[in-house]
């Protein structure tokens, strides 16, 4: 039984160091799961909200890059991790509908690059422990940052 266990996405904001393996947010993303129903529905929301603010690579064809999804057992207060090693997230199977889309698109944006955000620095879906947020225009900015803005390429 796969467990998220260590530096998994939590309430803890520690994970500040750039991760090994990212992909390019704007190129096309292929996002892969054996998941069924509710789950895969979650997947296919994280996808629409990150195109939502203009960032289109994942659940684009012609993929250049291919993520894997697993819903996981976890502890308590661990929602999800992106293993940058194998180009997998890792998404709590405890979690609700919607409060797994937000994991999902937080994880993504590990995998775009992006680090976690204080909330005292802005309201973010790359705030640690974050089941409310979406990604937001300013998440979107820090994609460009990292990619380019994904419309003008």
């Amino acid at each position: 039984m796969l467990a998220l266990t260590g530096a998994a996405c939590s309430e803890d904001p520690s994970a500040t160091a750039p991760f090994a393996h990212v992909v390019d947010a704007c190129a096309p993303i292929a996002l892969t799961t054996t998941a069924t129903g509710a789950e895969l529905a979650s997947v296919a929301q994280a996808t629409a909200l990150w195109t939502a603010v203009g960032v289109t690579g994942p659940g684009e064809p012609g993929a250049t890059a291919t993520i894997s999804v697993a819903f996981v057992p976890s502890t308590p207060g661990v929602f999800g991790f992106y293993d940058d090693a194998d180009l997998t997230l890792e998404i709590s199977d405890a979690l609700s509908d919607d409060q797994r889309a937000i994991v999902i698109a937080h994880e993504l944006g590990h995998a775009f690059g992006l680090l976690h955000v204080p909330p005292s620095e802005r309201v973010s879906v790359m705030n640690a422990g974050n089941l409310a947020i979406v990604p937001t225009a300013d998440d979107r900015l820090a994609v460009a940052a990292l990619w380019g803005d994904c419309a003008n390429r």
